[in-house]
């Protein structure tokens, strides 16, 4: 792992409220490994496998629709981590993880870490923050589903994924925004359009390409769309 990868990992607010010795325990113990676009770094239902972390590319959490097709649910970008519930609690992994497009991740077992906590008890505590976090942000979601705007959620969550993968094209499909967002397919059809009108995006066939990314952000942080 370089100075640049630590770097990254300090970004995150979960790795950078960790004490410094705790987190040299963590990063001392990890691997970092290169992950093949589509490669799939644990599957719903598998055991445990500790904590991954994103240093290069995007990892996204998905599921699989009664249809057989892949419903993203979380977009991560480097210096997320994810996996401690599992991690924690011992149950199984709630949705798949992969790769889109080429990543590079920091892997740390779930024996590495078990032992870790062992010498050191506070790091479950630590986990337990990590955990708060990912809950906290969903409990946010639901309560912004039920009180903004349709077009403020999806600007902001369009700005979100376009800021995560670091490019202007979204390459989400229709149906992956509305499963992201709560509502059915027609409805984001229909709130595109309005954003696409607007000026702010180009929608194509399975991707979004942001044309005033500024303009997506202020749209998301306004209470009226």
């Amino acid at each position: 792992m370089t100075p640049a990868d630590l770097a990254v990992l300090q970004t995150d607010r979960w790795f950078g409220a960790v004490p410094v010795d705790r987190q040299a325990l963590l990063l001392n113990a990890a691997r970092a490994r290169p992950v093949p676009p589509g490669g799939r770094i644990f599957g719903l239902g598998d055991s445990p496998d500790g904590l991954t972390a994103v240093l290069e590319g995007e990892v996204r959490l998905v599921r699989s629709t009664a249809e057989g097709e892949e419903s993203v649910a979380v977009i991560l970008g480097p210096g997320a981590w994810f996996g401690g519930l599992s991690a924690v609690d011992g149950g199984p992994q709630t949705h798949d993880a992969v790769a889109f497009g080429p990543a590079r991740v920091l892997h740390l077992s779930q024996p590495a870490l078990e032992q870790l906590a062992a010498d050191q008890p506070v790091i479950w505590r630590d986990l337990a923050l990590l955990i708060a976090g990912f809950h906290r942000a969903s409990q946010t979601a639901v309560a912004q589903g039920l009180t903004q705007p349709i077009l403020v959620r999806l600007a902001r969550t369009l700005a979100g994924a376009a800021r995560t993968g670091g490019s202007d094209t979204v390459r989400l499909r229709q149906e992956d925004l509305a499963a992201m967002i709560g509502v059915s397919r027609p409805t984001i059809n229909k709130a595109l359009k309005q954003l696409e009108r607007r000026g702010m995006l180009k929608v194509a066939y399975r991707h979004v390409v942001v044309q005033d990314a500024a303009g997506l952000r202020a749209t998301g942080r306004s209470p009226e769309a």
